[in-house]
């Protein structure tokens, strides 16, 4: 009889374990509760952290959420901040555009400007060497022809305005006087540029002119259309360039005992800004 007694006591306390097992088992209390609703109990009552259930070869095992990480920055915070960004570029740009709106043309131009720099006709190692002038942007324009044969096309104006680089540099140890030229081609070429005083010693204002000479010899004959297109042409791009100012003063050059490019001035006489005639010291 004692023996009966001893072996069920011993059954009760066998299943009694057993429920209390089952009962924290993840398997168990997955059945009960949803995840959200079970937590670590051993953390105490006042820390209380959710735990996710993982499975790991085929087994359950109870694992912690991390928390949030505090640099970690929200899509739509990020998004936010790019869309700001591209409204403050694109303001940018409508402002510059703007701003180019408001500069003052002299005409409408429908000519395109055509630039030939200076490294690309005079490909020598001897430098351009010039005053620079103190400036951004000069107030006059002087227009002179080069009473010279004329060129219609690139390879004979790139040849006139070697030669004239050679026989400059040779004469008196200095560059092509001009800060442009134009060609009978209706191509700007570059001498001086825009940054550079120009080299006459008998014109004024070399640290307010730019000096243009038309290739040709414009005395008795008017320079072909195309070139007083890309003249045109040439001080609007100027303007844009900030180089030249959007009032500036138109002139020719004359001296006591010559009408040289008389043809050339007759025409330009009618052009706004035109600002009458410079001498020339002899």
């Amino acid at each position: 009889m004692s023996q009966v007694v001893t072996f069920v006591v011993c059954y009760a306390r066998t299943v009694a374990a057993s429920s209390s097992t089952r009962l924290h088992s993840p398997v168990a209390w997955s059945s009960r509760k949803s995840v959200q609703d079970y937590y670590d109990l051993e953390a105490g009552e006042t820390e209380r952290t959710p735990l996710l259930y993982v499975r790991d070869n085929g087994r359950y095992r109870v694992a912690k959420l991390r928390a949030a990480d505090p640099n970690h920055l929200h899509p739509v915070a990020v998004g936010l901040m790019v869309a700001l960004l591209v409204f403050l570029l694109i303001g940018v740009v409508i402002g510059v555009y703007l701003l180019l709106l408001t500069v003052q043309r002299p005409w409408p131009v429908s000519h395109p400007f055509f630039l030939v720099e200076r490294p690309a006709w005079w490909q020598y190692p001897v430098a351009l060497e010039a005053t620079t002038l103190d400036r951004q942007a000069v107030t006059d324009v002087i227009v002179l022809h080069t009473d010279s044969e004329g060129c219609l096309d690139q390879e004979r104006c790139v040849r006139y305005l070697q030669n004239t680089e050679r026989s400059c540099w040779t004469a008196r140890r200095d560059h092509i006087p001009y800060n442009f030229l134009i060609g009978g081609d209706g191509v700007t070429y570059e001498a001086r540029g825009w940054k550079s005083q120009h080299g006459f010693d008998d014109l004024p204002g070399r640290n307010m002119t730019l000096v243009v000479g038309m290739i040709g010899n414009f005395t008795d004959r008017q320079p072909a259309q195309v070139q007083y297109d890309e003249l045109k042409a040439f001080i609007t791009e100027s303007i844009r360039r900030f180089s030249l100012s959007s009032h500036y003063r138109l002139h020719g050059a004359i001296s006591a005992t010559s009408q040289d490019g008389a043809a050339l001035y007759n025409q330009l006489q009618r052009w706004p800004h035109w600002h009458g005639f410079v001498s020339r010291h002899p």
